[in-house]
Order: structure tokens, then sequence, then C-alpha cells
């Protein structure tokens, strides 16, 4: 079996309402709930790859970058007669705009508190991601 590494980027998109920090998860047509993310496209920067994917999969737009360093999630899974290594680089960004989701790949999104998107999100790497985002922002205030 062949192996091979692939990357995406993504953006964990937040708002605040007063006091809370809500974070916007996405539900795809898997049934998987996760981050907005994809793939680079040619002569992109990573950070410009999450902001594209941002837009195309819930039309939202980014508002501030609140750390510069990406955090990332790894894991893998067979595709056809391959072994892939995903490795996925996410911002951390405040966004603005109205929720519009891409129809063709996603099924639905909710904002939540970051609490109960631990719980929503489907995969342990994302809910560790999660925890991760949780100790960045407490460290933020």
């Amino acid at each position: 079996m062949e192996q091979e590494t692939e990357r995406s980027y993504g953006i964990i998109p937040l708002k605040f309402e007063g006091n809370r920090c809500l974070v916007l998860l996405i539900k795809h047509q898997a049934g998987h709930w996760a981050f907005p993310k994809g793939h680079q496209e040619a002569g992109e920067t990573p950070l410009e790859s999450a902001k594209r994917e941002l837009f195309e999969e819930t039309a939202l737009t980014v508002r501030k970058i609140i750390r510069d360093t990406p955090i990332q999630e790894q894991y893998r899974y067979k595709s056809k007669d391959n072994l892939i290594n995903k490795v996925v680089q996410y911002f951390i960004a405040e966004v603005e705009g109205e929720v519009k989701i891409q129809e063709e790949e996603l099924l639905s999104s909710c904002w939540l508190p970051l609490s109960e998107a631990i719980e929503q999100l489907t995969f342990p790497e994302a809910r560790r991601l999660c925890s991760e985002l949780q100790k960045i922002l407490a460290q933020k205030n």
C-alpha cells in the first residue's frame, strides 16, 4: 500500500458576543461535523487558501487573525489503495458576515460555545484542536 501526504488549510471561525466566544462548525454531506478547510491552489499561501475555503464554504470573511501561528491536526485514512497522511493547518480568526453554506458539499452549520463545540465535533483530532483553542484564547484574555 502506497503512502502519501495530503495538506489542507482552514480557518477556525470565531465570533464574540459580549463575553461569549462562539465557534462555527460545518456539517459535511458525509455527516461529520468539522471546521472549514480545503486544498491549496497554485500560487496561494496557506493563509490565502484558508481564507478562500472559508468564504467558499460559508460566505464568511476574516475580520482579524487571532494568532499568526496555525494549529495543526494530523490523521490517516485509506483512499483506494493508498494510505493518506492528512495534515491540516488551521488559522484562528474572528470572522464577519452572514453564514451561507456551500450546499453542494455541506448539510448545515451552527455557532456554538467552545465547550459545546467539543461535544459536537465528530473526530477526536478536531475535539483536541478545540481544547487547544480554549487554552490559546484563555491566554489571550
